[in-house]
């Protein structure tokens, strides 16, 4: 249930990012309704971001009760980062080589965190 949780706070993490992403691409008309001096849909999408991170600190706190700080933060940011990066590869962004090497990378460190030890060797 603990890698669930943790899934899931890395959706949720990147859906934020993704949600402060499209609100800043908004082009605001002279005629759109403001609140508090901001466009009503950049800033409703502002809002969801900020609801996204906060369900995502929800279910990381969850997972922390289980799962090492060690094993669990890589994990979360590897799930956020493929996220975002899909995101960016269906939105028709630039994605460099150096982008995904360090992605793959980071997918590398966190399937040795996740394989089981090996027997320690002993002379």
């Amino acid at each position: 249930m603990s890698i669930l949780f943790l899934l899931l706070s890395g959706t949720f993490s990147a859906m934020a990012s993704i949600l402060l992403r499209v609100a800043g691409k908004i082009v605001v008309a002279q005629g759109d309704v403001l609140i508090a001096g901001f466009a009503s849909r950049p800033l409703l999408l502002r809002m969801a971001a900020i609801g996204a991170y906060g369900a995502g600190f929800l279910f990381y706190a969850l997972a922390l009760r289980r799962v090492e700080l060690s094993v669990a933060y890589p994990l979360m940011v590897a799930v956020t980062i493929l996220e975002i990066l899909l995101f960016g590869f269906f939105a028709g962004e630039a994605v460099s080589l150096r982008t995904l090497a360090g992605a793959a990378l980071l997918l590398a460190s966190v399937l040795l965190l996740y394989l089981p030890a090996a027997a320690p060797v002993r002379p």
